[in-house]
């Protein structure tokens, strides 16, 4: 109780006070995310940029300590845990490939063993890579954005190597792919449906008859539905989108994954992207400029109050300590 009113009083005090400046905007938000009575536990792992050469980092929410996960001359980016949270699945420019194309790698826990996944001709990358509720299995997507710019979502089997192909549809970038908890569908981003490169919107593809439906598309097209993720339980999926921010500003929204209806999580003249659910489903991390140009926030799903992290970019979230990580 004594934690709820202290934290109330907090969120009351920053609104009273009208602090302006950035570096005490983070450190009030620094202290109310360690300090909130509704926070949860467990490990972020995300990208950052210290020395302008992507690595993977965790951050140990009880700890409150980060642990520079992997380091090598070449950019470390978008990782995806695994849903047992011993593994991450993250795209690399390391110079091991012999060029500078992204590859598919994992990463597991507590041996921090790294492990190169795909190995393709150019033009292809491939990149964000998404696991199968089994984790003997990805899907990413692979192929380029440079002309001629064309995108398709790609299983692995990361027991024998077998790829499969999910979906190719022309010369158009589907990306940003998801499986669904049950491992009945994948929704993804895509501009299948315009001429040009963007918009892209939300689609939904049935594995078992490969059958692709549109998903919450929007009554007008102020901007991209991008980056989504499912919740754990996988009633619900979130998404970054510019369709209530006039085509400017891009906000965290959720949809149900049955009825469709889609709820705005945050809010304000700011870009946040990259979501995706906390273990028990009630919050949401994401990466925003509302005080740094790449910070890591977390939103409460009930009462939309957003709290600050750190510094860092598409982070994800696994219910695993850095303890139970080996650290």
């Amino acid at each position: 109780m004594f934690k709820y009113f202290v934290s109330l009083f907090l969120i009351f005090g920053f609104v009273q006070c009208g602090i302006d400046k950035k570096e005490e905007a983070n450190d009030y938000f620094l202290g109310l995310a360690l300090f909130s009575a509704f926070a949860n536990y467990g490990t972020i792992a995300f990208a950052f940029d210290p020395d302008k050469d992507d690595e993977i980092f965790l951050y140990g929410l009880k700890e409150n300590r980060t642990i520079n996960a992997t380091e090598n001359v070449g950019r470390d980016l978008a990782p995806r845990w695994s849903p047992s949270g011993q593994s991450l699945a993250f795209n690399s420019r390391r110079t091991a490939h012999g060029h500078n194309r992204p590859e598919i790698y994992t990463l597991d826990f507590p041996s921090r063993t790294v492990r190169r996944v795909t190995n393709t001709s150019a033009p292809d990358e491939n990149q964000r890579a998404a696991w199968y509720p089994d984790s003997n299995s990805i899907v990413f997507q692979r192929g380029t954005y440079f002309a001629p710019a064309k995108l398709r979502l790609i299983k692995h089997n990361l027991q024998t190597g077998s790829e499969t192909l999910l979906y190719e549809n022309g010369d158009k970038l589907h990306a940003a792919p998801g499986i669904s908890p049950n491992g009945f569908n994948m929704v993804f981003q895509s501009n299948k449906d315009f001429a040009g490169t963007f918009p892209s919107r939300l689609y939904m593809m049935d594995l078992s008859t490969s059958q692709i439906t549109n998903f919450v598309h929007p009554d007008v097209d102020l901007g991209s539905d991008a980056d989504p993720k499912w919740s754990p339980d996988g009633k619900y999926i979130t998404f970054t989108s510019a369709r209530n921010g006039e085509g400017e500003y891009n906000h965290i929204f959720i949809a149900n994954a049955e009825t469709k209806e889609v709820t705005q999580v945050t809010f304000g003249n700011y870009n946040d992207s990259s979501p995706d659910f906390s273990p028990d489903g009630k919050e949401i991390v994401f990466q925003s400029n509302r005080f740094r140009e790449y910070g890591l926030h977390i939103v409460s799903l009930e009462s939309k109050v957003v709290r600050y992290l750190r510094e860092g970019r598409t982070p994800v979230w696994s219910s695993k300590s850095l303890a139970e990580l080996g650290f």
